[in-house]
């Protein structure tokens, strides 16, 4: 069941750390599955990972002045190489490397900055054998073999293969050590606020029993909330790289990246600008989403400069929207707005999001089909009234008419500036088609 806090939130940061941020190629451990380096390859350049400059606290602090309200961190990905120091036969920074617990400060930092902790765990393992096994068919002795080679892994265990797993009983031992390494997470690091599932690898032909797998979670930590990628049995969408065109139903997040890679490579130059992000972030709010953005340290533990100040961007504007952004819900259906919109929990306060404004500089905005009266119209954040009118309309059908904004544009925002429309009471839109008016 998802909790308030989740959808109160609006802003998460995503944290894709691993071994994967050494070979600096992107992709996280995805290279070793397209054949871009061989697993025993990738597995040896886990020495060069020190987290010498890992300050979580650092971290939290600025994933605070960001605005965040949660933040997930990557535990495990597809490679199977953990963050904490797990009890079961698997690879591990902390033995690998002597780095030492990393989830335990992670978690420490996140709670006394007052945010959410999540973290994420990849249901797919490349280093457990008895999934790769089950799920390609393979024996053990094939496995280790092809380890020592660039292979394609998609190819060996991509969809369709296999209908069944080729030794039942290497998928029974693989789930009871994906169950244990779940119930160290939960247990040792509680409370976890979100558990946040990916890749399943198998799943249309492999039972990996999701129903029980909450059930399991919920029995050692009630209050976590799961995502998506558990076919059905998770608490919340998880829309990935795209913005939807509909909002999904019920709570949802977009994931998004601050470059074009989650994790670090040393090269990333494709950022997307602040008022890009802004405004990707502002339709997730008109859609009742939340926004979980990403960011990629490197393997000292050190988050680059760019994404740093990205955030800082993102922080300094919800700093001066905040109204506009915690606690809201989903604004007016499409149609209504050439902006987004959202609104305050007692629904008689709209919030317009000016992220396209006309290219006349005397041109304002407009919103069609409010039936309330209007209180007020201002400029968030300066408190600037905003001259209003409406036109058209025939208020004897009930038919309200466009209402037309003008827009102080000298004391607009540099990136999006958000209106604040005070209504008489909870929003009444039309939603018809019009009609033919024949008593003017």
């Amino acid at each position: 069941m998802i909790q308030p806090w989740f959808d109160q939130s609006k802003f998460g940061i995503f944290v894709h750390w691993g071994s994967y941020a050494v070979g600096k190629r992107g992709g996280e451990s995805w290279p070793i599955a397209n054949g871009d380096v061989s697993y025993n390859d990738y597995i040896g350049e886990v020495e060069g990972f020190s987290a010498a400059e890992y300050n979580p606290s650092e971290w939290a602090d600025l994933f605070k002045r960001a605005g965040a309200r949660y933040a997930v961190l990557t535990t495990k990905h597809h490679d199977g190489i953990a963050l904490w120091p797990t009890q079961e036969d698997g690879p591990n920074l902390p033995d690998s490397v002597g780095c030492g617990d990393l989830i335990d400060p992670w978690m420490s930092a996140m709670r006394e900055a007052g945010l959410k902790a999540g973290l994420y765990f990849s249901h797919t393992d490349w280093s457990q054998l008895d999934h790769v096994a089950a799920v390609s068919g393979k024996s053990v002795e094939e496995i280790k073999a092809m380890r020592a080679e660039k292979t394609n892994w998609r190819s060996v265990m991509g969809k369709g293969r296999l209908e069944m797993p080729a030794a039942p009983e290497q998928w029974e031992s693989f789930l009871r050590f994906h169950r244990a390494q779940i119930k160290e997470l939960v247990t040792k690091y509680k409370p976890v606020d979100l558990i946040w599932f990916d890749v399943h690898w198998g799943s249309e032909r492999f039972d990996y029993r999701f129903k029980e797998l909450r059930d399991f979670i919920h029995e050692l930590s009630p209050d976590t909330i799961i995502n998506s990628r558990m076919e059905g049995y998770g608490d919340y969408e998880t829309p990935e790289q795209f913005i939807p065109v509909y909002p999904p139903e019920g709570p949802w997040e977009l994931c998004m990246t601050t470059n074009n890679t989650w994790s670090y490579t040393g090269r990333e130059d494709h950022y997307k600008s602040p008022f890009e992000l802004i405004t990707m972030f502002c339709e997730c709010l008109g859609m009742g989403g939340n926004l979980l953005l990403n960011v990629g340290p490197d393997e000292r533990g050190v988050i680059p400069g760019h994404q740093v100040a990205l955030l800082e961007a993102m922080g300094e504007w919800i700093t001066r929207n905040k109204e506009a952004v915690y606690g809201t819900q989903r604004g007016l259906p499409a149609g209504y707005s050439y902006n987004f919109t959202s609104l305050n929990a007692s629904r008689d306060v709209l919030y317009v999001y000016l992220t396209h404004l006309p290219a006349n500089k005397d041109g304002g905005t407009a919103i069609k089909g409010i039936r309330n009266g209007i209180k007020q119209i201002s400029l968030l954040g300066t408190g600037e009234p905003c001259q209003h009118k409406r036109i058209g309309g025939a208020r004897w059908l009930n038919i309200p008419g466009t209402l037309w904004i003008d827009l102080p544009r000298k004391n607009l925002d540099p990136n999006v500036s958000v209106l604040k429309i005070e209504l008489d009471s909870p929003i009444d839109i039309y939603d018809g088609k019009g009609v033919e008016i024949d008593q003017n």
